[in-house]
């Protein structure tokens, strides 16, 4: 959705902002525009492994007057914050495999070093520990009760929404055939989970045919650290091709720029959860799966496509 756009009623609403690869003014500038929407309540979803503009986005938070609760805690998915040092599946964040993300690598395992570094000196910012969900859970409700913003990964803001306790039925994730699986992440996780699959690999400058079940679009592992004008393009080349493939029942996307590459302003209805971080939504009327480079296990995503 474009930043600025009326939440009326009890709608709830994600905005992305795409601030993880401009320069912090920038970054600042949109959240601040954004954050003058009218909204009963709001959070702010920053990188489950801290990387990105986002403590010059608290700054601007700040700036604007709001009460901060920094919760970098998403447990489902191996993140936890303890003693002030945010960590991944027992490994602080900045000696985790994500600590070289070739575009934004992690300088810090704890936020407060982050948030100090960008200025946030006597603000009303906290960084707030959780290491399991129940604290997590615990972390939510004083943050609402006390008219604060939470500012954490996607497993925090699930644990605020928890705290209005609307009820809903979950919706059934019923795989509409062929399947296409776009990964533009570079991160071995999801570069390991794509080998796992055992389907044939096309590139974006190969002529392919979707087949009946799986096909798989990515790019060439680069031998050295891509630039970012270079990962953009590559992002781009993903999306361009995917867009050339017709009669596309299932769309897998995996990696956040891939995803903004494909999907740029349109808005998608979220469905549900096939898994920890991984929502499935309609994309006008097409079945859209969508999951972090990080995210899930060596086999999470033979699983979700066997099933």
């Amino acid at each position: 959705m474009n930043a600025g756009t009326d939440i009326v009623g009890n709608d709830c609403m994600v905005v992305d902002l795409e601030t993880r690869h401009v320069d912090a003014a920038t970054a600042a500038k949109r959240v601040r525009r954004l954050h003058q929407t009218p909204a009963q309540a709001r959070c702010h979803k920053i990188d489950s492994v801290l990387r990105g503009n986002w403590p010059h986005e608290v700054k601007a938070l700040l700036d604007a007057g709001f009460a901060i609760d920094v919760v970098p805690s998403f447990p489902d998915a191996g993140r936890y914050c303890r003693q002030g040092v945010v960590y991944v599946n027992d490994v602080p964040v900045a000696e985790s495999a994500s600590a070289d993300d070739p575009l934004n690598p992690i300088t810090s395992s704890r936020p407060i070093e982050l948030l100090l570094a960008a200025g946030c000196w006597d603000r009303d910012v906290r960084v707030v520990d959780a290491n399991d969900n129940n604290e997590l859970a615990r972390a939510a409700e004083r943050c609402r009760s006390e008219g604060r913003m939470l500012v954490g990964p996607s497993g925090a803001i699930q644990a605020f929404a928890a705290t209005f306790s609307r009820s809903h039925s979950p919706r059934k994730f019923v795989p509409k055939a062929p399947t296409l699986v776009v990964c533009g992440s570079l991160h071995p996780v999801s570069r390991n989970q794509i080998r796992r699959l055992g389907c044939p690999v096309h590139t974006p400058d190969d002529f392919f045919q979707i087949s009946e079940r799986i096909s798989v679009l990515t790019t060439i592992e680069p031998t050295t650290t891509p630039r970012l004008q270079e990962a953009r393009a590559a992002a781009r080349a993903l999306a361009n091709s995917s867009r050339s493939v017709t009669g596309i029942g299932t769309l897998v996307v995996i990696g956040g720029d891939t995803a903004t590459a494909i999907l740029g302003d349109e808005p998608v209805q979220v469905l549900g959860n096939l898994g920890v971080a991984i929502p499935f939504a309609n994309r006008n009327g097409q079945l859209l799966v969508t999951k972090g480079g990080g995210i899930g296990k060596p086999d999470t995503l033979l699983d979700l496509l066997s099933a």
